[in-house]
């Protein structure tokens, strides 16, 4: 599980990203949140995620049920007593057909996308190159599920891209 993972070179983040078989995001929407980021950040999970889900308090449920898509997921969270709090799931998620190979490579560091490239594809590419030139041609080469996979071997194997944060007690 990583929180605020990086879409689209850090452009958008996602507040929770599971890698357990399937790349599974999911943004949450207290009711002190606004919604002004919801459609761009809509737009990017489902370029990215195999399946999404929003996390929401009574107050934006029924703006959320018309913003994002029917194979999106839904919890409604409400608090019950002080501290507490009860999760509801109104939606289950159904799997993402709508991926883009080019903003799932973004998702790889230049390294990784050449290393690819090298092992699975016999390309030569060179340092010099550009990541969008390195996701153009990973996104071209690579079908995206067999992309999906290669990523999500690579984020989970990960060393040292993240720093351990001690959470507060």
């Amino acid at each position: 599980m990583i929180d605020e993972l990086g879409l689209k070179n850090g452009a958008i983040r996602a507040d929770i990203a599971v890698l357990n078989g399937s790349l599974i995001g999911y943004e949450i929407k207290t009711d002190r949140d606004n919604l002004s980021r919801l459609i761009p950040q809509v737009g990017v999970y489902s370029e990215i995620f195999d399946k999404a889900y929003i996390i929401t308090g009574k107050r934006h449920l029924n703006k959320i049920l018309e913003k994002v898509p029917k194979w999106w997921g839904i919890y409604l969270i409400e608090q019950e007593d002080k501290g507490l709090y009860n999760f509801n799931c109104l939606r289950k998620s159904e799997v993402n057909d709508r991926k883009n190979a080019y903003s799932m490579a973004q998702l790889l560091w230049k390294e990784e996308v050449i290393k690819i490239l090298e092992d699975y594809f016999d390309c030569e590419p060179k340092q010099s190159w550009t990541r969008d030139k390195l996701y153009t041609l990973l996104a071209e080469k690579c079908d995206i599920n067999t992309l999906g996979n290669i990523t999500l071997g690579i984020l989970k194997n990960r060393q040292g891209w993240r720093i351990n944060r001690q959470l507060p007690l």
